[in-house]
């Protein structure tokens, strides 16, 4: 009998000694779950926080309404500016409809700081009827991103007086394509237009600028989005309909504004051509990048590609 209690006492102990052993290695899971859990947690966090940092999109952003809709553009202005109106570069950004930073956007700010110039970086909105988020093939039912532009460049001139003859646009990928219907909706607001990895509809259902924009367009041959030589159609935006590959582009623009000269540049990376001697003063410049796809280029030669750029468009002024 005694034997047999002494038994019951161990086995019982040695149960309790269990139950305590694995209520401790359960707390310790739990404890080591929620530390992975939490180290996690803050990991992604840090880590989505240094993709905004050096990512995301720095500027204040600035809300309009605009036909009765809230519409959005993030605004850069000198913290020393120039007696006088300022000029104005509008930065339109690719298909997305997130407020990211343009490519180049701190040379951008550190050029407008120089030269006392403003920047806007407007917000693109995607309609239902639309494949991407810039209205392509403006026309009279289709005048919403037109109509978002004025209101914009109205809106900071409110604040921030403009030289309306300083009025830029740059463009890359859709943003770039959206800059065509600046040129052809807006002509008589905008100097000059640069625009990036972009073409435009081949057949426009309005496009009748009052004055001929001057243009430069850049372009990769190598680029697998938007090709340089092939004709493309859209997918599922009928109204939009074929694009033009980018011969047939500057062809186009060569043709409206009856450029008389051309003039080519080469070098083993880029073939820079020059249609020059246009109505009004106009002229469309090139830059074939050899080996160039879908990525911005950080230079053109050996000179940064926001820097030829503005070379461009402070050698141009509205008539």
């Amino acid at each position: 009998m005694i034997v047999r209690d002494a038994l019951h006492r161990s086995a019982t102990h040695q149960r309790r000694q269990q139950g305590k052993l694995l209520k401790r290695g359960l707390k310790f899971t739990i404890s080591v779950v929620t530390g992975i859990v939490i180290v996690g947690v803050v990991g992604t966090m840090s880590y989505w926080g240094y993709l905004v940092y050096k990512y995301g999109q720095h500027l204040p952003t600035v809300e309009i309404m605009v036909n009765g809709g809230k519409r959005e553009y993030n605004r850069f202005i000198p913290e020393n500016p120039p007696e006088g109106p300022l000029s104005l570069v509008v930065l339109l950004n690719g298909g997305g409809v997130e407020p990211w930073p343009f490519p180049q956007q701190r040379q951008w700010e550190a050029l407008g700081e120089e030269f006392g110039i403003a920047l806007a970086v407007p917000v693109g909105k995607r309609l239902p009827e639309n494949e991407s988020a810039w209205q392509l093939n403006t026309d009279d039912d289709s005048y919403q991103d037109i109509d978002f532009i004025n209101a914009m460049i109205s809106d900071i001139g409110k604040t921030h007086p403009l030289d309306d003859k300083k009025i830029y646009a740059v463009g890359f990928s859709l943003g770039s394509m959206f800059s065509y219907e600046l040129a052809c909706q807006m002509s008589d607001q905008f100097a000059a237009i640069a625009s990036f990895a972009g073409t435009m509809p081949v057949i426009k259902k309005s496009c009748n600028p009052q004055v001929n924009v001057p243009i430069m367009h850049i372009h990769g041959l190598k680029d697998p989005i938007i090709a340089y030589g092939n004709t493309w159609e859209w997918k599922e935006w009928d109204s939009v309909g074929e694009m033009h590959d980018v011969p047939g582009l500057l062809q186009f623009w060569r043709d409206r504004y009856q450029c008389q000269n051309k003039t080519v540049n080469e070098n083993i990376d880029e073939v820079h051509i020059v249609y020059e001697n246009c109505d009004q003063g106009a002229r469309v410049e090139h830059y074939r990048l050899v080996d160039g796809g879908h990525g911005w280029p950080q230079t053109l030669g050996e000179v940064s590609t926001h820097r030829v750029i503005w070379s461009f468009f402070n050698n141009v002024t509205t008539p």
